[in-house]
């Protein structure tokens, strides 16, 4: 992982190397974690039952079932849980199990109302916190990876959970189009376009300062954001992730018509940056010099 050995003006240096542990395969887990949860955090507050649904299906099985295909040995995945105290991992797998099966006892309760009244409320709380902690547990895992400048920031997780809303409050709009809880209410579905407009904006200048944080961190955050910006990865992430999920998307929401297309458009636009972040940001993950020795010849 290190890149190189640079001697030059009296000065030895190992040099920056980038991460090759994460790739594509855990960015889609991540992507699939944070938007599921999202989804189903603010369906639930609608009684959504579909959004809900989707939520945890994308959670189980595409956050989830990423993990295990990443392990090398899946079938001892288990001892994960064993470091709830200490790994913000284990914190993560055990908020998983906790929201699959508080999740699905809520929908089935809304669905059939089979819950007695206290336990209904407990068990929408439990779904609700455990919801919380898969939004932001991504972000606190990478941020503890401190020879990554651009992950090691305390903006990482605050990225995540303003991803996981958007896209929560995005995929309602579009999986509830025409549900009565939206059609029947344009006061919600306007009230939902504000707030993708306003995390939009946020999300923006929380990615910007993530930036400008890793820049100033260290060699291999400066590394990270030149690649970002300037390099081998300008080309995919300032028109998808800065323009696409960002600007345009946010421009398209506030001028956007009560058209299904059209929210799917906006969306679309926004997923895709969000999952080009994910993906671009793993491989942009430089690790700072495992070793630096300097000194000035005096003359």
């Amino acid at each position: 992982m290190i890149a190189s050995n640079r001697i030059a003006d009296g000065t030895f240096r190992v040099g920056v190397g980038l991460q090759k542990a994460w790739g594509v395969q855990m960015a889609t887990a991540f992507f699939f974690g944070e938007a599921g949860a999202g989804l189903y955090f603010v369906a639930q507050f609608f009684d959504f039952v579909l959004g809900m649904v989707a939520g945890l299906v994308m959670v189980l099985f595409g956050k989830a079932g990423g993990h295990v295909l990443h392990l090398g040995q899946p079938l001892r995945g288990w001892r994960a849980l064993t470091k709830v105290r200490t790994s913000w991992v284990s914190r993560g797998l055990a908020a998983i199990l906790a929201f699959a099966v508080a999740g699905s006892l809520h929908v089935v309760d809304v669905s059939a109302g089979v819950l007695p009244a206290g336990v209904s409320q407990l068990v929408a709380a439990v779904a609700l916190v455990a919801c919380f902690v898969i939004m932001v547990y991504q972000g606190f895992a990478m941020s503890h990876s401190t020879a990554i400048a651009l992950w090691s920031g305390g903006l990482m997780p605050v990225a995540s959970l303003t991803y996981a809303l958007l896209n929560g409050v995005l995929l309602t709009l579009v999986f509830g189009f025409g549900e009565p809880f939206l059609a029947e209410r344009p006061d919600s579905v306007r009230l939902l376009q504000v707030l993708a407009v306003a995390l939009m904006l946020y999300g923006l200048v929380t990615v910007l300062s993530l930036l400008h944080g890793a820049r100033h961190a260290s060699e291999g955050g400066r590394l990270s954001v030149a690649m970002l910006l300037e390099g081998s990865f300008a080309r995919w992430f300032v028109p998808l992730v800065i323009g696409a999920g960002f600007v345009v998307s946010a421009l398209m929401m506030l001028a956007a018509p009560p058209a299904f297309a059209w929210m799917l458009a906006v969306a679309g636009l926004e997923l895709t940056g969000y999952y080009a972040f994910r993906v671009l940001v793993f491989k942009a993950g430089s690790y700072d010099p495992a070793l630096s020795l300097a000194y000035r010849f005096r003359h």
